[in-house]
């Protein structure tokens, strides 16, 4: 069980990583091309790891408050 569950996290680890690679492609490609997706685009670079980020707090918070 506990093979299967560092596998999944493993998984889900690298593919956080190329959603944000993506995220920060775009934003550089929307910036070059003069879109007006760049704005979102660097919303969305700061706003989605800070998000993370606090998914990963409560998660966290609320296994510790269940343990107790």
């Amino acid at each position: 069980m506990m093979k299967k569950q560092k596998r999944m996290k493993q998984i889900t680890a690298i593919l956080l990583i190329v959603i944000l690679l993506a995220i920060i492609g775009s934003t550089i490609f929307f910036a070059v091309i003069g879109s007006q997706l760049f704005w979102m685009s660097l919303f969305l670079m700061f706003f989605f790891p800070i998000f993370l980020w606090a998914m990963s707090f409560l998660y966290k918070w609320s296994k510790n408050k269940n343990e107790h």
